[in-house]
Protein backbone atom coordinates (compact mmCIF):
# COMPACT_ATOMS: atom_id res chain seq x y z
CA UNK A 1 0.00 0.00 0.00
CA UNK A 2 1.03 3.51 -0.73
CA UNK A 3 1.36 5.87 1.66
CA UNK A 4 -0.24 9.62 1.63
CA UNK A 5 0.92 12.61 0.36
CA UNK A 6 0.75 13.92 4.29
CA UNK A 7 2.39 10.39 5.54
CA UNK A 8 5.24 10.99 3.14
CA UNK A 9 5.61 14.57 3.39
CA UNK A 10 5.41 13.63 7.69
CA UNK A 11 8.16 11.50 7.03
CA UNK A 12 10.45 13.70 5.28
CA UNK A 13 10.53 16.58 7.63
CA UNK A 14 11.32 14.51 10.63
CA UNK A 15 14.11 12.69 8.35
CA UNK A 16 16.30 15.80 8.57
CA UNK A 17 15.85 15.50 12.28
CA UNK A 18 16.10 11.91 12.83
CA UNK A 19 19.75 12.19 10.72
CA UNK A 20 21.32 15.18 13.79
CA UNK A 21 19.73 13.17 16.61
CA UNK A 22 21.43 9.86 14.97
CA UNK A 23 24.91 11.89 14.65
CA UNK A 24 24.80 12.90 17.94
CA UNK A 25 23.82 9.48 19.35
CA UNK A 26 26.92 7.84 17.15
CA UNK A 27 28.85 10.65 18.89
CA UNK A 28 28.43 9.93 22.34
CA UNK A 29 27.97 6.11 22.00
CA UNK A 30 30.75 3.67 23.54
CA UNK A 31 30.48 1.38 21.22
CA UNK A 32 31.64 3.58 18.61
CA UNK A 33 35.43 4.19 17.26
CA UNK A 34 37.11 7.25 17.99
CA UNK A 35 37.41 8.29 14.16
CA UNK A 36 33.72 7.56 13.96
CA UNK A 37 32.69 9.81 16.54
CA UNK A 38 34.89 12.31 15.07
CA UNK A 39 33.11 11.93 11.39
CA UNK A 40 29.71 11.85 13.24
CA UNK A 41 30.75 15.15 14.80
CA UNK A 42 32.36 16.61 12.08
CA UNK A 43 29.46 15.95 9.59
CA UNK A 44 27.16 17.94 12.98
CA UNK A 45 29.85 20.97 12.59
CA UNK A 46 29.47 21.09 8.96
CA UNK A 47 25.92 21.56 8.41
CA UNK A 48 25.69 23.10 11.32
CA UNK A 49 28.37 26.19 9.97
CA UNK A 50 27.69 28.92 8.02
CA UNK A 51 31.07 28.27 6.35
CA UNK A 52 30.40 25.68 3.50
CA UNK A 53 31.88 24.92 0.26
CA UNK A 54 29.03 25.67 -1.82
CA UNK A 55 26.97 28.56 0.21
CA UNK A 56 23.45 27.92 0.94
CA UNK A 57 22.28 30.88 -0.42
CA UNK A 58 22.85 29.66 -4.10
CA UNK A 59 19.56 27.51 -4.90
CA UNK A 60 19.53 23.96 -4.66
CA UNK A 61 22.92 23.22 -5.28
CA UNK A 62 23.81 25.03 -2.21
CA UNK A 63 22.90 22.39 0.31
CA UNK A 64 24.43 19.26 -2.00
CA UNK A 65 27.40 19.60 -0.14
CA UNK A 66 25.96 19.28 3.27
CA UNK A 67 23.69 16.17 1.71
CA UNK A 68 26.83 14.98 0.37
CA UNK A 69 28.66 15.68 3.48
CA UNK A 70 26.20 13.49 5.83
CA UNK A 71 25.85 10.68 3.36
CA UNK A 72 29.88 9.95 3.22
CA UNK A 73 29.60 9.98 6.90
CA UNK A 74 26.50 8.12 7.32
CA UNK A 75 28.23 5.54 5.40
CA UNK A 76 31.60 5.73 7.07
CA UNK A 77 29.54 5.22 10.39
CA UNK A 78 27.45 2.71 9.73
CA UNK A 79 30.86 0.31 8.40
CA UNK A 80 32.62 1.44 11.21
CA UNK A 81 30.24 1.18 13.93
CA UNK A 82 27.97 -1.42 12.70
CA UNK A 83 24.89 -1.51 11.04
CA UNK A 84 23.16 -2.89 14.40
CA UNK A 85 24.53 0.05 16.58
CA UNK A 86 23.39 2.30 13.96
CA UNK A 87 19.70 0.85 13.69
CA UNK A 88 19.70 0.38 17.46
CA UNK A 89 20.30 4.31 17.90
CA UNK A 90 18.16 5.52 15.30
CA UNK A 91 15.03 7.11 16.56
CA UNK A 92 12.92 7.80 13.56
CA UNK A 93 10.57 5.39 11.73
CA UNK A 94 11.54 2.24 9.84
CA UNK A 95 10.45 4.27 6.59
CA UNK A 96 13.40 7.21 7.60
CA UNK A 97 15.74 4.30 8.45
CA UNK A 98 15.41 2.71 4.91
CA UNK A 99 16.03 6.22 3.27
CA UNK A 100 18.91 6.94 5.59
CA UNK A 101 20.52 3.59 4.51
CA UNK A 102 19.68 4.45 1.26
CA UNK A 103 20.93 7.80 1.37
CA UNK A 104 24.01 7.01 2.41
CA UNK A 105 24.40 4.02 -0.41
CA UNK A 106 24.35 1.78 2.53
CA UNK A 107 23.52 -2.22 1.17
CA UNK A 108 21.59 -4.33 3.73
Amino acid sequence: MRPSRTTAMRELLAFVPDVVRLLYALSRDPRVPGRAKLAALGALAYVASPVDVLPDVVPVVGRLDDVWLVARALRFLVRTAGYDVVHELWGGSDDGFALMLVAAGVRR
